[in-house]
């Protein structure tokens, strides 16, 4: 508990240093005027911040038109992490000229900028009539789009979506995540009122609420004992509110260290969704009643939501925001948005604000002693109830498991499949150490136990990427290899091929296996059989199989092809190669 307590505070420390970034208007000050012919826009851009060149776009609606954009050539040209490429910045001042084609309707100015000290704000759209004459955002609905200036692409980073492509968008289409001009203009009392509200409905979510209720019923035993109840309520809350702040620390300091990441970064990397995939088909596994409290390793989620103590109690909180990273509530956007504008004291208050919200349904219980009346008695239901519970979270696997896949490729699926089998076993029953069990008995069990475990682990988190020297196959594209004397490996898979699946990632894969290729100058060509291909057909007739895998290596001498067994191991590979 010290502990965590240290780390927050150390981090509310070095983000309180911060410096406090200005309103986007101020840090961006657009002057659009008309002279003659030609729209001017200017922006007076404050010190120690700077806008993208190729963030900005115009676009026309009810009928104006604009011709091409003379920009300022005055720019910078500096490598960007966020964009991972070498961008054009201005510094002071930014100017565009277009002329004016057709004097009517309304534009909208697009562009995007930066603190040096960290912060990237989100896209801003300002709407001006072809006077240069600033109007209040138009109705949704309102006009039709006419041109846009900009044919630029990439993508540009929101505050609390993902990315998305760069779109020219009618007034009024839905955006991502909150504006930043309402952003911008929220209070302080609205951003906290939205945040209780959003983590008051994240007990909602699948992945949130079996934790929640079990744990509910269970605090609504002490109710003989109202200052028990209270305290364990607030022991959860302490839980939760510490976790929120934690990650909220994190996706800070990450923001002042020049990272664009919002609510959710974490699904982003492979690994982390993994690890969700695996603990929350651990807790499935547990609510189903497949996991016995009574193991050490493999109760976790079970002993952490019925543990009377009160680390039991704290954990359950940490567990229950753990568990609620992968979703997003209503309300949670805006306060989100507002608080990774702030300085860092108040971005971790309104964290700290959401986690109270998400806690208050377990401390509504404690404070009123005829809600928790109401619930029913323990009985045989409970274990229904926990049973019934288990099916949010295997929903919740099968949505994670999707994420990964969307993530890695539908390689993932097998990987990850193959995974929680192996978590399956590790978590069976007949592998529990009973009472009175010998030696043997014991050390059998656990070696078995960890071993499997070992083996999980590694498959799920070995991250692998397929090499890029295969081709597709074709045949003329092997002729013209073995033409040239060049060796060939021609390797004829399909998705549905376990085997096929096994020997690419045991044999045909890694940087010893890609280093052997380069090494020894061998062509790599991939004839895909997922689905029917007659030249494939033909492929796999030529060589008199009725099947797959099939594996031939073409030496470099122009001689017949050798026929590799089905099975592959490195070794064999390397000697094949290597003749």
């Amino acid at each position: 508990m010290k502990q965590l307590l240290y780390i927050v505070l150390l981090s509310m420390l070095g983000l309180a240093q911060a410096a406090e970034f200005l309103p986007v208007d101020e840090a961006f000050e657009l002057d659009v005027r008309r002279d003659g012919e030609r729209l001017l826009l200017d922006w007076d851009i404050a010190e120690d911040y700077y806008l993208y060149r190729d963030r900005h776009s115009l676009n026309t609606f009810d009928g104006g038109e604009v011709g091409p954009a003379e920009l300022a050539q005055d720019f910078v040209i500096k490598y960007d992490p966020n964009f991972d490429e070498d961008m054009a910045l201005y510094y002071d001042r930014m100017s565009a000229e277009y002329p004016v084609v057709v004097d009517s309707g309304y534009i909208e100015v697009v562009y995007q900028g930066c603190a040096e000290a960290g912060l990237c704000y989100p896209p801003q759209k300002r709407y001006f009539d072809l006077q240069g004459v600033a109007m209040e955002r138009p109705a949704a609905g309102a006009g039709s789009v006419g041109s846009s200036t900009s044919d630029l692409e990439g993508e540009l980073i929101n505050f609390a979506e993902p990315a998305a492509p760069v779109q020219s968008t009618a007034p009024g289409s839905n955006q991502p995540g909150a504006p930043a001009a309402e952003v911008a203009s929220m209070s302080l009392v609205a951003a906290l009122v939205f945040a209780a509200l959003g983590g008051l409905v994240l007990n909602l979510m699948p992945c949130v609420f079996p934790v929640l209720s079990l744990k509910a019923l269970h605090i609504a035993q002490y109710g003989h004992d109202q200052g028990h109840a209270r305290l364990h309520g607030w022991i959860y809350t302490l839980g939760v509110v510490l976790s929120f702040m934690v990650v909220a620390a994190v996706l800070l300091l990450l923001r002042q260290l020049g990272n664009w990441v919002g609510w959710g970064f974490q699904l982003q990397s492979p690994y982390f969704v993994a690890f969700l995939v695996f603990l929350f088909y651990i807790l499935a596994l547990a609510m189903a009643g497949y996991v016995e409290v009574g193991q050490r390793l493999m109760g976790v989620g079970q002993d952490l939501t019925q543990k009377p103590g009160a680390s039991g109690t704290f954990f359950t909180g940490v567990l229950a925001t753990l568990v609620a990273t992968p979703c997003t509530a209503p309300f949670m956007g805006s306060a989100i948005g507002f608080a990774l504008l702030q300085p860092a004291g108040v971005g971790l208050l309104i964290f700290a604000v959401m986690g109270l919200g998400m806690a208050l349904p377990i401390l509504l219980i404690t404070y009123l002693p005829g809600l928790a009346k109401r619930l029913p008695k323990p009985g045989h239901w409970m274990t229904v109830f926990r049973q019934l519970m288990a099916f949010p979270l295997f929903a919740t696997v099968l949505w994670l498991v999707w994420v990964l896949v969307e993530l890695e490729g539908s390689q993932a699926l097998l990987t990850v499949g193959i995974g929680l089998l192996l978590l399956t076993v590790a978590v069976w029953p007949a592998l529990n150490v009973r009472p009175g069990s010998g030696p043997f008995v014991q050390i059998t069990k656990r070696g078995l136990r960890a071993a499997v475990l070992v083996i999980a682990v590694v498959l799920v988190f070995d991250h692998r990427e397929e090499t890029e020297l295969w081709e597709p196959y074709d045949a003329q594209l092997v002729d013209r290899y073995r033409a040239q004397g060049e060796p060939v490996f021609l390797d004829v898979t399909a998705a549905w091929c376990i085997t096929c699946k096994v020997n690419e990632r045991v044999a045909l894969s890694g940087d010893r296996f890609e280093q052997l290729v380069k090494d020894e100058g061998i062509r790599l060509v991939k004839a895909d059989w997922t689905n029917p291909s007659p030249s494939v057909d033909a492929l796999i007739e030529g060589f008199d199989r009725e099947g797959i895998p099939l594996y031939a290596f073409y030496p470099a001498d122009g001689g017949p092809p050798q026929m590799l067994p089905q099975v592959l191991t490195p070794g064999l590979i390397q000697d094949t190669f290597t003749q």
